[in-house]
Formats: C-alpha cells, structure tokens, sequence
C-alpha cells in the first residue's frame, strides 16, 4: 500500500490523549522549575514537585514525533495548494489571539522582568521571527520555528508531486542529523551550518520517527519501516544525553541520564504501540475534548503564568495559586479553541479554499 491509502479512522483519539499529557508536562515544567531555576522568571519555587517537573521539557520532543506522524496523516490526499491552507489556518488563528494576549499582559504587568516592543509583536505575528533572529513574544514560539521548516520540507515533497519520494526525505534527514554529530554546528564549515540549521538536524530524527511510525499503520507493515525508526530513536538518544550535560550547567541541577532514555524510550513505545493499533482501548473520542487544548495550552501558559505567580505570589499560598493558574489556563484554552481557533480556522479555510488564484494554482500542484 502507498503512503495515500487511507487508514480506518481520519482522527486518532488517544493521540489527542498523548498530546495533551505531553503540553501538560511542558507547563509544569515551566511553572514548577523552569520559572524559579533560572532568569528569575517566576518568585515561586515548588521543590516537591522539582525533580518530576524538570525533565517536562521532554514533552516537546513527544510532540515532534506525533508531528511528524500527523502531517504524513494529513497529506496522504493532499496536494501543496491544500497543505498550505490546512497549516495555515490551523496555526495562526490561535496563535494571533495568544500573542495578542500575552504581548498586552507583558505591557501592563509584565516589566521589569518581561519586555515587548511593537516591531517585536508585530514581527511575531507572523510566526517567521525566529528566522530572523527576532526574539520571541513567549518562549514557548520556538518550537514553531521547527515545525514550519519540516513544513516547508513537505511542502517542497508536495511541490515537486513525489509524495512516493517522503521516505527518501525522511533518509536524507537522519542522514544530516548523524552529520551534524560526526562534524558539530560550531566547527562545521559556512555551507553546512546552513543545512544543519534548514533541516533541523538536531530534532528531525523525531519528526521522521513519526513518519515511519505513520507508514508502518498506513502500510500495515512493521518490519519495512522499523530500521529507520531504529535509527532516529538512537540519534535522538544521542542528541538528548549531550543536552544533559549542558542543561546540568546551565541550571546547577542533576539531570539524569537514566530518566532522560527513560521517557525517550516510553514517548517511542506508546507511539510504536498506537501504530501497530496495540493501543485501540484508549481509542475513544472524547480524548478530543483534550486535544483541541494543548496548542493554544501551550502558547498561552508561559509567560502570563509567570506574571501571575509574582505577582500574587507573596499574598496567596503558592499551591493554591499554582491549581488555579492550571485551572485558568484549561479554561482559556477550551475558550480559544471553541471561539476563536475552530470558526476562524473554518472561516479562513473556506474563504481560501473558494479564492480564485488558489484554485487556479491549484490545477498547477
């Protein structure tokens, strides 16, 4: 079967499952360590919760990898003009209301800690600054710089109508990722950074673990496409160790290597497991009521939940104030989802899908 077979089910629920567990990591990790370890982002520190918290940055390689297997979900009967708008109007629509958001939280409370300027917001909302060295609004933005450049990668695949060929995109990534191990960033030669830093190297083995993990559910064939997942299991092995020892450094803290293979080794299991349909009980549709949460949960948390701790820090109990910043966060995201990302999204699509230059490009991809 070819990867444009269409599998049984167009959503897989207990992803939205693992998504969510995945963003709900990430916040802890910002509010329960991040914040207080470094920068002096957040006056309130959670030690019992420490040393849980502190490997919640994790949860962002679990969400490449399911990237990586949605985006290959979303295009098996799609085409460049198609993809464009799906990825469009499925990020931006949350993502301006969350800048937004969280620019005017940062001009009326945030100082002297949090700062933004208007070339600043303005660039942000575009989602490109990274690529110009434009700090972000929120922290959290950078990991959206990696999912556009692994867009653009497919997107090119589409361009160039040789979805048959994303196998060999996701070969020649591994291959650039063990490059970039054998000739490091730092001492690699002008022309080399340059594609170390198009193609990610240093997270695309997640991306293309989740690629194959797709075409071993579409093609219902475990052993094809095993070696490759193999690979980037490994390589990103690799890749996280080294970061230990400079995330050890960085916040004085022991990160240990054992937990690190730990969690890597389990995001791997659980995503091996929903492809080989080992994982169907937890197939159930109301996990989607979760899933529409974790994108705007993620951009929205950061920097306003920091704002808050200081500044009711020193007046409510610190558990308190951490339940109900989580319970404020799960509410404004279900809001976002259900009032601004779904029917903007929606209308933006339909508006697009109907725009005569697309529909006349579209005959061209």
């Amino acid at each position: 079967m070819s990867i444009e077979t269409r599998v049984k089910s167009d959503r897989l629920y207990h992803l939205d499952l693992i998504r969510f567990i995945a963003a709900l990591y990430v916040v802890f990790y910002h509010y329960c360590f991040r914040g207080f370890a470094k920068d002096n982002f957040s006056i309130l520190q959670f030690e019992p919760l420490e040393g849980f918290s502190k490997y919640g940055y994790l949860g962002v390689d679990l969400f490449f990898i399911i990237s990586g297997f949605v985006i290959l979900l979303s295009i098996r009967n799609s085409n460049l003009i198609d993809f464009c708008i799906s990825r469009f109007t499925r990020l931006y629509p949350a993502f301006w209301f969350c800048v937004i958001t969280t620019a005017l939280i940062i001009v009326l409370f945030g100082s002297p800690i949090f700062k933004v300027s208007l070339n600043q917001f303005l660039f942000n909302l575009t989602m490109l600054n990274g690529f110009f060295g434009i700090e972000h609004v929120d922290g959290v933005y950078w990991s959206l710089v990696v999912e556009l450049k692994f867009y653009i990668l497919v997107g090119i695949v589409l361009f160039f109508k040789k979805l048959k060929y994303i196998k060999f995109l996701g070969y020649i990534l591994l291959a650039i990722s063990i490059l970039q191990l054998i000739i490091p960033f730092a001492v690699a030669p002008k022309f080399l950074q340059a594609i170390y830093y198009i193609t990610f190297a240093r997270w695309n083995p997640y991306f293309v673990a989740g690629m194959f993990f797709f075409l071993m559910k579409s093609e219902h064939n475990i052993l094809k496409n095993l070696i490759p997942v193999i690979i980037a299991y490994f390589i990103s092995l690799r890749y996280a160790i080294l970061t230990i020892e400079h995330r050890n450094a960085l916040y004085g803290y022991g990160f240990s290597h054992e937990i690190v293979i730990a969690l890597i080794t389990l995001f791997f299991i659980i995503i091996f497991l929903i492809s080989t349909n080992k994982l169907q009980a937890l197939n159930k549709r109301i996990f989607m009521s979760l899933g529409v949460l974790t994108y705007p949960l993620y951009l929205l948390h950061q920097n306003i939940g920091y704002i808050i701790f200081n500044h009711l820090g020193k007046s409510v109990n610190k558990w308190l104030l951490l339940s109900i910043v989580l319970f404020f966060m799960l509410i404004a995201s279900y809001f976002i989802s259900k009032k601004i990302e779904k029917p903007l999204g929606t209308y933006m699509r339909n508006k697009l899908k109907m725009n005569p230059f697309l529909l006349k490009l579209k005959t061209k991809f």
